[in-house]
């Protein structure tokens, strides 16, 4: 079995970890004992260390698989459930499948027969990007494989669309001047404006220079 389990405390961790092996030891016809022998090979880190010292308590393999759900998965009480499920909405980036997929794993940690099909779309449907619930009606979804598959073809005209537009976009910035004011620090675009300024002055037409006249001839020209 090619299945580790490094004592993570994550309910996903340990349901992906728990149905591999025992799939694997019917697969392989292996018996019970055979099976509480071989299970400190799989567990690894603080798993290990763990497995160490409750071995004892394990008389059979149900028993062990019991103790692994019981100290690394314990069951959460449902408002808790709630509160995790309803604590973060669909971002921008998160993909439709992602989400409720999540979403529906938390719903599956309450007892079992707790809502119906129809009722878990009502409390993930709300949860959606606006992106998705502007375009998918609550009305019209029957299933999660409705609004899984609905989810993606907006998903691809929103991503076939994002291709098209910056080109047109990128070319209609070419055509437009950068003002160098517009980015520039105030202080800089005071800076940069005074030697605008300067620079206009100095290449500006200058007066000529005054006729002067020698002193002596100044004051002859006066007598």
């Amino acid at each position: 079995c090619t299945s580790r389990f490094g004592g993570q405390r994550q309910q996903e961790a340990v349901e992906e970890f728990i149905p591999s092996i025992v799939t694997y030891k019917e697969l392989e016809t292996i018996s019970d004992a055979d099976a509480m022998k071989g299970l400190s090979l799989l567990f690894y880190g603080i798993a290990s260390t763990w497995w160490q010292g409750v071995r004892k308590e394990a008389k059979t393999w149900c028993d062990a698989i019991t103790l692994i759900r019981e100290h690394f998965s314990p069951t959460k009480p449902a408002y808790q459930v709630y509160l995790e499920l309803f604590e973060r909405k669909q971002d921008n980036f998160t993909p439709i499948d992602t989400f409720i997929c999540h979403k529906r794993a938390l719903l599956a940690q309450l007892p079992e027969g707790r809502h119906s099909e129809e009722i878990e779309l009502d409390l993930i449907y709300g949860l959606l990007n606006i992106k998705y619930r502007k375009n998918i009606l609550r009305q019209d979804l029957k299933t999660f494989r409705e609004l899984v598959e609905k989810g993606r073809v907006i998903e691809q005209n929103n991503l076939e669309s994002e291709v098209r537009v910056p080109c047109s976009q990128r070319a209609s910035k070419r055509s437009h001047p950068i003002d160098r004011t517009e980015v520039l620090h105030p202080r800089k675009v005071n800076r940069y404006r005074f030697q605008r300024n300067v620079q206009n002055n100095t290449n500006m037409p200058q007066a000529p220079p005054l006729a002067t006249q020698p002193l002596g001839n100044a004051v002859s020209s006066r007598q």
